[in-house]
């Protein structure tokens, strides 16, 4: 399973954006944040990697500030594969 996470610094922004991405019909979930992205507020967006464009426009529009990037996430088994984007 393969999907992408939105990683911010602040919990406001990672909220709003989620909120943002379900308004447009794009399922989008709250997720902890893995260990290992490091300087996170601990809550990330998790969605499809088919919106990753869209969400980069969404973090622009909105100019989420304490956006931190977008991670590839890949898991086999109970191993966990991050790629940032």
């Amino acid at each position: 399973m393969i999907y992408c996470l939105a990683v911010f610094r602040s919990r406001t922004h990672a909220i709003g954006f989620i909120k943002y991405m379900r308004a447009q019909g794009i399922s989008c979930v709250a997720v902890s944040t893995p260990q290992s992205i490091e300087a996170s507020c601990g809550i990330s967006a998790k969605f499809s990697v088919s919106h990753t464009a869209f969400a980069r426009q969404v973090v622009s529009a909105l100019s989420l500030t304490s956006f931190r990037g977008l991670f590839s996430v890949r898991k086999e088994g109970t191993a966990q594969f991050i790629t940032e984007l």
